[in-house]
């Protein structure tokens, strides 16, 4: 014990030293204190129009009671220890130790259930796992600010996955979850095998590629710093921001129409009107703004974490359609991912696995195939169709047509056989010289029973085609 506590100790005072030295970003704060007063004034105008609009429902909360869809039945919900008193919901079909781990990051102001398409996907393969990241839903929220910084955001999926009773998962992110990915494969290696990120960004490729387009787009940034309003903003009128959010029609919301239900938004009203959770999804972006301005130390190994070229296999989702992050986020990605894969979906926006869920399990599935696990034998879906037993019936159909005349054939001696076992040869004898016109008539006369019961005829076939095989053998 006392050792360990030795250890954190100097990683601490490293951590403190190390922010020291490098000093507060005196130019950056100097510009954002600058925009704050815009920032306070276009945040306070949104808040009094919706007050105007609806007085009396503003500081209105609806009681409500969760209803799941059916495809959900059997989903196990728990609550993982990931240590420091920090427990983290999480939502799964079980334990499967004979499958590989999937885990699934959130991002903001989602929870868990934004994964409920991918839970039900890849469910037969992996062991899926999704998680209430801490400050969301009935996750823990601890108060201090600097407990949703990289270095805790980090620790947490390393011992969400130990937790699990695993050494290492296929790890899927989107936005904030995104973020904390790309460290956490950086800062552990071996932790991640392969990496799934959808429009979440590099902390380093956001920084370098910064543009002013940017910085216009992560305008609320600036409004989440202020203190109490940004809360309000997410809980008043029953937490209307999230019926803006999902089914509101326009940039800021999902494309495609109907692909959030009304249903699917009292999850997520749900889930941030849970105590505590509306501050604490928003410490995550305070803590990010004095991490970048340098009032927040960050942690040595998260910082080496960020600086590490990763070598497992990346694949990287983002929608055309983003209103909140640039693809010039994506320029350079091969130098923290060598082995990076980009889709940039046409008209799909922030919200990918709730706007082309379809889309985007072809492009995992497809991705997954390509880069498989370590003694995983596992093949690509567009094989499996190409793989069906569909050959035996082909040949079966390519026979009945072909065994068709043949029991008409057969029908003639086994049609003689019955009343004359003598007559077969005659025919045949018969019909080889040609030369009695009685027998060229007979045969003529003898194809007219089966046609006069032709619905019996295809069920005698099979059963003509046995004795014609056995013929043979004797």
């Amino acid at each position: 014990m006392p050792p360990a506590s030795k250890a954190n100790g100097d990683l601490q005072e490293a951590a403190r030293l190390e922010g020291q030295g490098k000093g507060m970003n005196v130019p950056r704060l100097l510009a954002i204190l600058a925009c704050m007063p815009l920032a306070l004034f276009t945040l306070l105008f949104i808040l009094i129009k919706e007050f105007v609009k609806r007085p009396l429902q503003f500081f209105f909360r609806s009681p409500r009671a969760v209803q799941l869809p059916p495809r959900l039945d059997g989903a196990v919900h728990e609550d993982l220890d990931v240590g420091g008193g920090v427990k983290l919901h999480a939502v799964s079909f079980g334990r499967q130790p004979d499958k590989p781990l999937m885990l699934f990051l959130h991002g903001f102001p989602e929870c868990w259930y934004s994964w409920r398409d991918q839970l039900v996907h890849f469910r037969t393969q992996y062991e899926v796992v999704a998680v209430d990241m801490r400050g969301y839903n009935t996750s823990s929220k601890p108060q201090a600010l600097s407990a949703y910084s990289l270095e805790h955001l980090t620790a947490d999926v390393a011992a969400l996955v130990r937790r699990l009773g695993r050494s290492c998962c296929t790890l899927v992110a989107h936005d904030w979850g995104g973020a904390v990915a790309w460290a956490a494969a950086g800062r552990y290696p071996g932790l991640v095998e392969r990496l799934v990120v959808l429009a979440g960004p590099h902390w380093r490729l956001y920084e370098r590629n910064l543009t002013a387009e940017q910085l216009a787009r992560s305008y609320y940034f600036l409004w989440f710093q202020l203190p109490l309003l940004p809360e309000l903003l997410l809980l008043h009128t029953d937490s209307a921001f999230m019926d803006a959010v999902w089914r509101g029609g326009d940039v800021f919301s999902v494309r495609r129409p109907g692909a959030v239900k009304g249903e699917d938004v009292e999850v997520y009203k749900a889930a941030v009107q849970q105590p505590g959770a509306a501050t604490a999804s928003l410490n995550y972006y305070r803590a990010a703004m004095l991490a970048s301005l340098g009032l927040l130390p960050m942690h040595p190994e998260v910082e080496a974490g960020l600086d590490r070229v990763l070598d497992m296999p990346v694949l990287v989702v983002w929608g055309a359609n983003n209103h909140a992050l640039c693809l010039s986020n994506l320029r350079d990605i091969d130098q923290v991912g060598p082995r990076s894969a980009v889709h940039v979906l046409p008209d799909c926006s922030h919200w990918i696995q709730s706007d082309q869920p379809e889309e985007l399990h072809r492009i995992m599935d497809d991705w997954l195939a390509d880069n498989p696990l370590q003694g995983q034998t596992q093949p690509k879906p567009k094989a499996q169709p190409e793989a069906e037993p569909e050959p035996e019936p082909e040949a079966e159909a390519e026979a009945k047509p072909k065994a068709e005349p043949e029991p008409e054939a057969e029908a003639k001696p086994e049609a003689e056989a019955k009343p004359e076992p003598e007559a077969e040869a005659e025919p045949e004898a018969e019909a080889e010289a040609e030369a009695e016109p009685e027998a060229e008539a007979e045969a003529e006369a003898e194809p007219q029973p089966p046609s006069q019961s032709p619905s019996e005829s295809p069920s005698q076939s099979p059963e003509a085609s046995e004795p014609e095989a056995a013929e043979p053998d004797e």
